[in-house]
């Protein structure tokens, strides 16, 4: 197996990559895009290790290729199909670039944690620490001070015009882009950020500090974002903790019992704040009773659209494409991520990108038990799944697979844990056998 580097050097390079990942996105070729899309080209060439077996990798690692490889495939047989359909030519499958380096990004974070000497402790400190610095720019964006407009401008949502507008209105009213430069995605990531620093304080049980700021930090964001998916996410996570818990431990009535006292504590605690007329509570309220209200507002307008251009069986099968929903001359948008994947690459689009994320729920999942004696690695193997399976209930109300600025956080995280469990069970094996013999 090929290994690389001394531990400080893979120490300073996982952390100048982590941080990378916060940073603001920059324009390549007219295209908005991370910085750490940068790195395609280079990562290009750790796939190609793996692929010839330069680089030796466990099958759950084959398996993901397989995944990614097959959906990239979809997605250029779906823009040549909808394409040559509608006008008659060929167009660039651009939006494959996501995928890719959504690929790339789990193969190449897998890669330096099990080929390098990085330990799970040092991984979770940066990682705390390089999420709390991202939660920080949503806070520094929302409170009134000297560099208000300056976080505004450097993460700003498309010319940062709409953000700057909101200045003068009450704190309350504001709807903070943060490091993601979009209020929902903010309240997406920052949820995924709660998830992870719980996972840490409630399972590997160090860092409590670090883990404390950043699930405040979180906190703060998601009710600065206004972000109902956000909401909607980190509801939905601490119920899935629940009966993680209950599986790992098996121990149903103390979680039981820790659940509702919580889940009543909150209520309670929101209810007396709205009863008071908390600015704050009173705008939460009101944005999910307009929801209600409209019976899912523009969003269900974007459903019955979107499913009305599916017409006939080669559109069913392989959708409609990107590229047509960019050049048709229809403007229409498709926030909820199932229907827009349905109608933009199909019923075979959508069976590929699905499969991948139950594949890797289950790989997760399985291996709980496991890593039971590793709490610093069970904190990982739980943050994956429970950020990955509460990220499908944020993408009803945005993207998870097409996030473009802040996307890739959950897949160095799944990257990450995969490498460090995979490394963790070869040793127990390595030492196994030399006891054997």
């Amino acid at each position: 197996m090929l290994s690389y580097g001394n531990s400080l050097q893979s120490r300073i390079l996982l952390f100048i990559l982590l941080f990378l990942g916060i940073c603001p996105i920059i324009n390549v070729g007219g295209f908005d895009a991370p910085i750490l899309y940068l790195f395609i080209p280079l990562s290009l060439f750790v796939f190609l290790f793996i692929l010839f077996k330069w680089i030796k990798v466990p099958f759950v690692i084959w398996i993901i290729m397989l995944f990614f490889i097959l959906i990239m495939i979809e997605i250029v047989l779906s823009t040549y199909i909808g394409t040559i359909t509608a006008f008659n030519e060929i167009m660039i499958p651009t939006d494959v670039i996501q995928y890719l380096a959504r690929f790339l990004c789990i193969l190449s974070y897998f890669v330096l944690i099990a080929k390098s000497k990085i330990d799970t402790s040092t991984f979770i400190r940066f990682f705390l620490i390089i999420l709390i610095l991202a939660m920080s720019v949503g806070i520094l964006q929302w409170i009134p001070w000297g560099g208000q407009t300056l976080f505004i401008n450097l993460y700003k949502f498309r010319d940062g015009s709409e953000q700057l507008a909101q200045l003068d209105r009450y704190i309350s009213l504001r709807r903070v882009h943060g490091v993601a430069q979009m209020a929902t995605a903010n309240g997406g990531i920052a949820a995924f950020c709660f998830i992870f620093a719980y996972s840490v304080f409630g399972f590997f049980k160090k860092y409590k500090l670090l883990s404390l700021i950043l699930m405040l930090f979180s906190l703060v964001n998601i009710v600065a974002s206004q972000s109902r998916a956000g909401m909607l996410m980190l509801a939905f996570s601490i119920f899935t903790f629940y009966f993680v818990k209950i599986i790992i431990y098996r121990k149903g009535f103390k979680s039981t019992a820790m659940l509702l006292i919580g889940v009543s504590l909150i209520y309670l605690f929101g209810d007396s704040l709205y009863n008071s007329g908390n600015p704050f509570m009173v705008q939460l309220i009101y944005r999910w009773r307009v929801l209600f209200d409209d019976s899912g507002g523009v969003r269900m307008d974007q459903i019955n659209f979107g499913l009305s251009l599916l017409s006939n069986a080669y559109q069913y099968i392989f959708g409609i494409s990107r590229a047509f929903q960019n050049y048709s001359g229809l403007v229409f948008y498709l926030e909820i991520e199932p229907i827009d994947i349905l109608v933009l690459y199909g019923a075979l689009g959508f069976v590929l990108q699905y499969s991948l994320v139950i594949y890797l729920l289950v790989y997760f999942f399985k291996n709980f038990r496991w890593a039971i004696t590793r709490p610093e690695i069970l904190s990982l193997l739980i943050a994956s799944f429970v950020g990955l399976l509460s990220y499908q209930v944020f993408s009803v109300g945005y993207f998870f697979f097409r996030e473009i600025r802040i996307g890739l956080i959950p897949w160095i995280l799944m990257g990450t844990a995969i490498g460090f469990f995979e490394k963790s069970k070869q040793e127990c094996d390595s030492k196994s056998n030399i006891s054997l013999h």
